[in-house]
């Protein structure tokens, strides 16, 4: 994450904005040298946000905690149905 003056990023904001979007690439902002603000692509925090929400589920932590535990592995397609499952996804869609 490339640390910038807010300054700087205001005469950059349409670079900046538009690597973020095309690389995901990740900014901080800085205001009176300390970090205010972060610019990350829509797609980057709508991520975050959903997997947030997904680990703020007790019962998703529950299952993060019995699968350290065990020997088991669930396959990426296994996972990708219970989190579809977890968020009331349809995953035909």
């Amino acid at each position: 994450m490339e640390t910038i003056p807010i300054t700087e990023a205001k005469a950059r904001i349409a670079e900046l904005a538009d690597r973020a979007q095309r690389e995901h690439a990740n900014y901080t902002f800085t205001k009176n040298g300390r970090p205010a603000v972060v610019m990350m692509s829509v797609d980057q925090y709508e991520s975050s946000m959903e997997t947030l929400s997904i680990l703020d589920a007790p019962e998703t932590r529950a299952d993060l905690t019995d699968s350290a535990e065990s020997e088991e592995f669930t396959s990426e397609e296994e996972m990708a149905e219970l989190m579809n499952a977890r968020l009331g996804k349809d995953p035909a869609a």
